[in-house]
């Protein structure tokens, strides 16, 4: 029952965070699905309104020039044209501000063409209104002057008028006073002449006071009348007051760009759409490159190698170097899932504890903690460290077989007196020797090897007899003849014998070399001597793991000496 309610329990909660799962999903899908679709429309709105801003410029400079050439020659023309064209721009501007735009409330609703028309249309009206008030403005200013002008000629005209008016009032007073002082009595005796003379000077100066003031009163009105307004000068368009036409469509762009800002996804398009050529380069960059270095080494680096000859260890070693014995039966496969070896007195075996299955209990064992004291660093790098002693006083069988790996195989190799053999400890889990008379292992450098420094393998150890090994391979290990020339992946190679001629060539085929199927050079073994290699190699490949480029790195500095 126990288990029953747990099962149930444990259903009902993994469906119910599911269930949750899939409201969070679809809750974050429809935020983000509305904040695309805001950052979209007001991205295209407001790039409307940026075109229809840029077009209603283009038309300003445009009804401007125009306006320019009419006024220049509205300049040399009369009074009357002045002012026909100052009521032609008047119509004009009352049909402009009485327009109607067309109703944005329509079924269906207006699309984004209809929108982007109408708000072009709109900055259009305003550009054309501020360009006609200004061509108003100014024509009103060049009216006003030439209505001045003309008073300013009528003023003066007045004004003479008065003068002479004037002129002719002291002349009659300068007569009536030479008159009464030549006839002082005789002025003002009735009757006389002298008193006729008088009445008529004194009628006409009634009549010349009259005049004066009306002349006076004429020339006072026509002053008030004259503003003496200045000639106005060029006519220019003032592109402050056009901007200030396009003032409300500049505040909906801003608007609008506020809004792109606040959208999380603006604020990450702009950094975004900055980095990405950047992005894009160093993308393009990281495919082709690869692939032209590898270029570079297939089609250049590579062929060097086939115009050396090849590295002879027995001949850098002096030495004769005899060659390994292979199988009696022809066989090349030399490697089975576990070997039994009869342990005799006197010999001594040094094996990894991982590979020591069974062995008789008369047996005394202890532990040989590198395999070679000389070489600390090799017997530490291939792992042949806190080794196994075994000895015997007696005949003892011993079974080797690799406890924690299923496809690896063990082989036995021995080496005869005189025999030298260049070994990759890596592939070494033991070794059978006289307790009186260790292997002799000895490494050597060869720098100046061209093959050496293709291969990355500058550093050679070499094993001499009598001695036997023992040996690991992935799905077994095969001792084969080099004679006319054999290649063998590098990855696989586990040793040769010295009097083999060891060269490297280039893989067959460009492409598995360039998917990293191949590796650019494969092993060459040439001559009468004998190369040892497992069937599947395993070393250096573990693609996808996350330690796979530092495992790289380190194979290939172990490589570099050789192990």
């Amino acid at each position: 029952m126990r288990q029953l309610l747990t099962t149930i329990l444990r259903f009902l909660l993994r469906h119910a965070l599911q269930f949750a799962l899939f409201i969070v999903i679809l809750l974050a899908g429809r935020l983000l699905l509305a904040e695309w679709h805001a950052y979209s429309a007001t991205s295209k709105t407001v790039a409307t309104l940026r075109q229809a801003s840029a077009t209603a410029d283009e038309q300003g400079l445009t009804l401007g020039q125009a306006a320019t050439i009419r006024i220049k020659a509205l300049q040399q023309s009369s009074q009357a044209a002045i002012a026909a064209r100052l009521a032609e721009v008047q119509v004009q501007l009352r049909a402009l501000r009485d327009q109607q735009q067309p109703s944005l409330f329509t079924i269906p609703l207006p699309d984004a063409a209809m929108l982007a028309r109408h708000a072009q249309e709109e900055a259009t009206r305003r550009i054309e209104i501020a360009v006609l008030v200004q061509e108003a403005h100014y024509l009103g200013a060049l009216q006003a002057a030439f209505e001045d002008e003309d008073g300013r000629l009528t003023l003066a005209r007045l004004h003479g008028e008065h003068v002479l008016v004037y002129a002719a009032l002291q002349a009659n007073l300068q007569q009536q006073q030479q008159l009464e002082a030549a006839h002082p009595v005789a002025a003002r005796l009735p009757g006389s002449v002298a008193n006729t003379r008088m009445a008529q000077l004194e009628a006409e100066e009634v009549r010349l006071r009259q005049t004066n003031l009306e002349a006076w009163r004429a020339y006072q009105a026509q002053q008030a009348r004259t503003s003496h307004a200045p000639h106005p000068g060029a006519f220019a368009i003032d592109h402050k007051a056009l901007s200030a036409a396009l003032a409300p469509l500049q505040a909906a762009i801003a608007d609008g760009e506020v809004q792109q800002a606040k959208n999380w996804i603006g604020r990450w398009s702009g950094p975004v759409k900055d980095v990405a050529p950047t992005a894009a380069l160093l993308v393009l960059s990281a495919i082709l490159l690869p692939v032209a270095i590898k270029a570079c080494f297939y089609f250049m680096l590579a062929p060097l190698a086939t115009r050396f000859k090849p590295l002879s260890i027995a001949r850098e070693l002096q030495v004769e170097g005899a060659s390994l014995p292979l199988r009696p039966d022809g066989q090349s496969r030399i490697s089975g899932v576990s070997q039994a070896w009869l342990l005799t007195p006197g010999d001594e075996m040094l094996i990894h504890p991982d590979y020591l299955q069974s062995s008789p209990v008369s047996t005394q064992k202890n532990t040989q903690w590198l395999l070679d004291w000389r070489f600390p660093f090799t017997s530490l790098a291939s792992g042949m460290v806190a080794l196994t002693r075994i000895r015997s006083k007696s005949e003892a069988s011993i079974t080797i077989s690799a406890s924690d790996d299923p496809l690896s195989e063990i082989a036995i190799l021995e080496l005869p007196p005189g025999a030298t053999l260049v070994f990759q400890p890596r592939g070494l889990v033991g070794i059978i020797q006289r307790q009186d008379q260790p292997v002799a292992i000895s490494s050597h450098w060869r720098l100046g090897s061209l093959h050496a420094w293709l291969t990355l393998q500058l550093r050679f150890i070499v094993f001499r007899g009598p001695a036997t090994l023992i040996v690991r391979g992935c799905r077994g290990v095969r001792l084969e003849r080099a004679g006319q020339g054999r290649t063998i992946s590098q990855s696989a190679t586990l040793g040769f014998s010295t009097d083999v001629l060891y060269s490297t060539v280039r893989s067959e085929t460009f492409i598995p070399y360039l998917r990293n199927q191949q590796a650019l050079l494969n092993d060459r073994f040439d001559g009468d001597g004998v190369y040892l290699y497992e069937e599947t190699p395993r070393h250096g490949k573990q693609p996808g793991k996350v330690g796979s480029w530092f495992e790289g790195a380190t194979d290939a500095i172990l490589k570099v000496f050789g192990i």
